[in-house]
């Protein structure tokens, strides 16, 4: 990161709004950097905590992150006649480094990652007066695991292009890593979390509030037994898209991640997971007005559905109803759709929306996918059937390998979609975003995958454009 900006995410990171789910409540969620001096109490660890997940959900909520991943994947339009760049970046053109279309997804996460070391540094000052040592322990668990999902998002944003590992030293111009490097240091970071719960033993609980969206959804991450569930789900995910990694395709790892995705749905079988499970796991609650203002930006009257997912749903799938008709036509730039998602039409409730982090219907189909890179067919089919069937509609029986994919990614798009970049993930992984596969949206579509370094990461680089990474 740049000299400065790290710096500065620094302080941001201390001072972020929270993560509060009462916006008429007295803040704690916005410590000093005098936080971080003297022993750590368990009111500076609440601070430090709700400061780096409010960052993680004000990123997980960025245009970048919520909608322009969607866009990619060709399932979503913004058309804003005032601001051209939400087509003439995407799909009309190249982002540029120094745009908020090209420039984003980057700086946010890092500002969480600072936050998250400076509390895992500060338990070198817990007492034991203040805290247990499996206390201590659950807490720094619980850290490395979001400090690996930040590093996922900048991934999952920028792909082939790397990402930095940020080191302690806030001053220091760290090195670009290629993705394979970044993906295997998540993996030993999620493993080295792992470990923390493991020492800290399944009944300990956080020694720190978590935010609504932790507990309110099934299932009740304070504890260390759940936060395991949570942490093996990302470590699944994580390991499948590094057995997919076509820098460095690691297939050994795929019994691997269906091994972890099954410890994080609790050892249910393939096929076995209840659809009332679906919706558990770790979600961020959302809280338009008052002091908190933080509404889903998902929640707005510009973004429109790309007709051609309206085109695909199939018969009698009751995730149909996520799709409906526009008071309007929303034109511009060559695009027009007249339908929208739901939860874009504007209003009080859509702007409340919650934003899920990781819930278990994800985690059946990121299995299925593992399970059909695995040849455990038999078993994908019943993961994929699982989620199908709870919409409505009939069994399928792929007898290939690409069938079972195609049908994989149906579920994942009408399951997933405006979820994050799921779509844009799969399309990549597999291979199938470019013009194979769809038609340009525009005459000048570029079949943009990812964005690039933001355009500081290069100055500071001294650098014009973006370094091609190579392992």
């Amino acid at each position: 990161m740049k000299r400065y900006t790290t710096l500065v995410l620094a302080a941001a990171a201390l001072v972020v709004a929270g993560c509060k789910d009462n916006p008429v409540a007295n803040p704690i969620d916005a410590p000093t950097v005098d936080a971080l001096s003297g022993a750590l109490t368990r009111v500076t660890l609440q601070q430090l905590v709700i400061g780096a997940l409010a960052q993680d959900r004000a990123s997980a909520n960025a245009f970048a992150y919520a909608i322009e991943t969607g866009i990619w994947g060709r399932d979503v339009y913004r058309i804003d006649a005032s601001e051209p760049r939400f087509v003439q970046e995407t799909l009309g053109g190249n982002p540029d480094p120094g745009s908020f279309a090209g420039g984003g997804a980057w700086a946010g996460y890092y500002t969480a990652l600072r936050a998250e070391n400076n509390a895992i540094l500060a338990l070198a000052n817990a007492t034991a007066s203040s805290f247990t040592t499996a206390e201590i322990n659950a807490t720094r668990g619980f850290l490395r695991t979001m400090k690996a999902l930040e590093y996922w998002r900048v991934i999952e944003m920028h792909d082939t292009v790397g990402a930095v590992i940020q080191t302690d030293d806030a001053s220091a111009l760290n090195d670009l890593n290629c993705k394979t490097k970044v993906l295997t240091y998540i993996a030993a970071l999620l493993d080295s979390a792992n470990a923390d719960f493991t020492a800290a033993g399944g009944t300990t609980k956080v020694p720190f509030k978590l935010p609504s969206g932790f507990t309110a959804f099934g299932r009740d991450y304070s504890t260390v037994a759940n936060l395991v569930r949570f942490n093996r789900g990302l470590k699944g995910k994580v390991d499948f898209y590094r057995g997919m990694d076509h820098q460095n395709p690691q297939p050994a790892l795929f019994p691997t991640a269906i091994a972890e995705l099954t410890a994080a749905l609790g050892g249910v079988a393939a096929g076995a997971v209840p659809p009332a499970d679906f919706t558990k796991g770790a979600w961020y609650v959302m809280v338009p007005g008052g002091s908190e203002n933080t509404p889903n930006t998902i929640s707005d009257t510009k973004i429109g559905l790309n007709p051609k997912i309206v085109d695909s749903v199939q018969a009698g799938d009751t995730r149909a109803s996520k799709m409906v008709l526009r008071t309007d036509t929303l034109s511009g730039f060559g695009l027009s759709t007249r339908y929208t998602f739901i939860g874009a039409v504007p209003s009080t409730a859509n702007q409340a929306r919650p934003l899920a982090i990781m819930r278990d219907e994800e985690l059946v189909l990121l299995r299925a996918q593992a399970e059909i890179e695995a040849g455990q067919l038999a078993n994908a089919i019943l993961d994929i059937n699982d989620v199908r069937t709870s919409y409505g509609l009939a069994p399928v029986a792929p007898a290939t390998k690409t069938a079972a994919i195609d049908a994989l990614l149906y579920e994942k798009r009408f399951s997933f979609l405006f979820d994050g970049p799921h779509r844009v993930n799969d399309l990549r992984a597999y291979g199938r975003l470019n013009a194979t596969y769809f038609a340009a949206e525009t005459s000048s579509d570029p079949y943009n995958q990812a964005l690039p370094l933001p355009r500081a990461e290069l100055n500071a680089r001294g650098v014009t454009n973006n370094p091609a990474c190579i392992p």
